[in-house]
C-alpha cells in the first residue's frame, strides 16, 4: 500500500489544476471515454497531487483500492512533470524523477466529445 502523499504548490488557481486533472488520464480512445488518474488533495493547509487509488485509502473506503502499484505512482508522477512544464503547480523534482509514463492529454476543445468518468469523486479528511 502507497500512501506517500506528493506535497505541490499551486501556481495558479486550483480550479485551473483540477480541471486540467479531470483531462488527464487513461483513455478509451474508440469509445471516448477518459478515466482521469490524478487529483489534487488538499488537508491542513497543504495542496497534494494523489493517484485516485490513494484517495480511497484518505476516505473511508481503505480497503476498496489497497493495491497503489508502482505502476499508479509512476504515472503520478508524470502527470505532476506535465503540471510542473505547464507552470501550474512547482513541485520537487527529486520526487518526480520517475516519469516514464505516457500519459494521455484530452484537449480542452475535445472535452464536450468525451465522457469523463471518474473513479473518485470526494473524501472524507483521515
Amino acid at each position: 500500500m502507497n500512501l506517500e502523499l506528493l506535497e505541490v504548490q499551486c501556481l495558479v488557481d486550483k480550479k485551473v489544476i483540477k480541471e486540467s486533472l479531470s483531462r488527464i488520464g487513461i483513455a478509451d480512445k474508440k469509445r471516448k471515454i477518459l478515466y482521469p488518474s490524478v487529483h489534487l488533495y488538499e488537508e491542513d493547509g497543504k495542496d497534494y497531487l494523489v493517484h485516485f487509488k490513494q484517495m480511497f485509502l484518505l476516505g473511508d473506503k481503505g480497503d476498496a483500492y489497497d493495491n497503489v502499484s508502482d505502476e499508479d505512482i509512476n504515472r503520478l508522477h508524470a502527470i505532476a512533470f506535465c503540471l510542473k512544464n505547464w507552470k501550474l503547480i512547482d513541485v520537487d523534482e527529486e520526487k518526480i524523477k520517475n516519469h516514464d509514463r505516457f500519459v494521455f492529454v484530452l484537449p480542452h476543445s475535445q472535452k464536450a466529445d468525451w465522457k469523463i468518468i471518474n473513479k473518485f469523486s470526494t473524501v472524507t479528511k483521515r
